[in-house]
């Protein structure tokens, strides 16, 4: 593997590295007071910390202590072999806390961050204060018609998943898939190509590429016909929780989160027309609006 290069700098940023219960390193951007209420932003696929980077020098500046960490496979992190399932993220998430000393923390999630950031809530309840999901699931699946019905929209996923096509495909030189994929599920959204270089560069390396396509993998092997079965059911969320689905997602729509209100004390919708899968740069503006919402409830 190549010499890492070091994350973008980001004005008042810190980078930490913790180290998760296996041993694999973890890499976590740090800003705002020592003795904030703490925020944890959770990036999706392809994504890395450098998704949340509009919103964390304003929540930084609000007072707010802000780790944006990179979950294992993606960024700065380390991206060993093995299979790649979301409860051992959220162990990592929550190894982050332990090591940063953050006794409690509110929770925003993208994708994937979205399922890793729920199962640190709903497995460490004591240790969140409350959970924000843009364009993202919980592990609560409601296996009937409808979600048969929507099932096709996941297809994308299999080549991707697919044991040597899937880190092909992600560490192509081109990465025509990842940016199509990307054009696909953002509506009229296009990253910058600042942007884009920044998260494509990283999954060339053939360990991450590797890794990527785990994400995928262990999901679709492992992980979704087990939630379907109702292996999270009996934890209820007792949490306030706040969905917020950009609508002109293809894959994550409002389908996905029926029944959720089974599962939660505290719970709300909201659904944004006009905006796709990559509401957190999309919308950046927004998403900041109602974290800080969601923060002074």
């Amino acid at each position: 593997m190549s010499p890492s290069p070091l994350p973008p700098e980001l004005p008042g940023v810190e980078h930490r590295y913790i180290t998760a219960p296996d041993g694999v390193r973890i890499h976590v951007a740090v800003a705002g007071p020592a003795d904030g209420r703490a925020i944890m932003l959770v990036h999706g696929f392809p994504q890395h910390w450098w998704e949340w980077h509009r919103l964390i020098g304003p929540l930084a500046d609000d007072g707010y202590r802000v780790l944006a960490p990179d979950l294992r496979g993606a960024g700065w992190s380390d991206a060993p072999r093995g299979p790649y399932p979301k409860a051992v993220m959220a162990a990592d998430l929550l190894a982050a806390l332990d090591q940063l000393g953050v006794a409690r923390t509110w929770v925003a999630g993208h994708d994937w961050g979205g399922l890793a950031g729920s199962l640190l809530a709903l497995l460490n309840p004591e240790r969140v204060a409350g959970f924000a999901g843009f364009n993202t699931v919980a592990p609560w699946v409601k296996l009937d018609a409808t979600w048969l019905r929507h099932a096709p929209a996941f297809l994308y996923q299999y080549p991707l998943a697919a044991p040597g096509i899937g880190p092909r495909l992600i560490g192509a030189p081109k990465q025509r898939y990842l940016r199509r994929v990307n054009s696909w599920v953002g509506g009229d959204y296009r990253w910058p190509e600042a942007d884009a270089k920044l998260y494509l560069d990283r999954w060339r390396d053939p360990a991450r590429a590797y890794a990527g396509s785990q994400w995928y993998r262990t999901f679709q092997a492992s992980e979704w016909l087990p939630w379907a079965r109702g292996e999270y059911d009996g934890i209820r969320a007792e949490i306030p929780m706040r969905w917020v689905t950009g609508l002109r997602d293809p894959v994550v729509t409002p389908v996905l989160h029926r029944g959720y209100e089974e599962h939660a004390s505290d719970i709300t919708f909201e659904h944004i027309p006009g905006v796709g899968h990559w509401i957190v740069e999309e919308a950046h503006d927004l998403v900041l609006e109602r974290l800080r919402s969601f923060l002074q409830e």
